[in-house]
């Protein structure tokens, strides 16, 4: 079972409502489509924020949080990286219509994904119309500052 990581403001709470993907399409979903994106590290959501946020705009108020399921729960992954599209880290048209086939599918709650920003890293999206989405749970948070000599 994985351990999910987000990293949320304090203001707006952990995300878990799904509207995140109403207002911002991602690489695994269309502006629209409901989603929550997790980490399978602390260190990949760091990244990723650092990667989705201009450092001046960097809030002061965010959250470090480690969600896990009070069950097993099954999980897809995403295939080798070699069977995937050759431009898949730029092409998210590609990598959205995976998404969407998956959350149609609907075999899962949780999908496994690489980083586009550091592939040997995974990341996951949940499917929050899957049954099991419901068992996740808050494990424990943090206030999180990023270090100055990273931004």
């Amino acid at each position: 079972m994985p351990h999910l990581w987000r990293l949320f403001r304090a203001s707006y709470g952990p995300g878990l409502d799904r509207i995140g993907g109403m207002f911002a399409g991602g690489r695994w979903h269309s502006l629209g489509e409901r989603a929550v994106y997790f980490g399978g590290s602390a260190a990949i959501v760091v990244l990723e924020r650092l990667a989705h946020t201009d450092a001046d705009l960097l809030p002061n108020d965010l959250q470090l949080a480690q969600f896990e399921f009070a069950d097993p729960i099954l999980e897809t992954k995403v295939e080798e990286l070699a069977t995937l599209p050759a431009n898949w880290r730029h092409d998210t048209d590609a990598t959205r219509q995976i998404g969407r086939q998956w959350r149609r599918q609907g075999s899962s709650c949780l999908l496994a994904v690489p980083s586009a920003i550091l592939p040997e890293e995974t990341n996951y999206m949940l499917n929050p119309e899957h049954p099991c989405a419901q068992q996740l749970r808050l494990v424990r948070q943090r206030p999180f500052a990023f270090d100055p000599r990273l931004i």
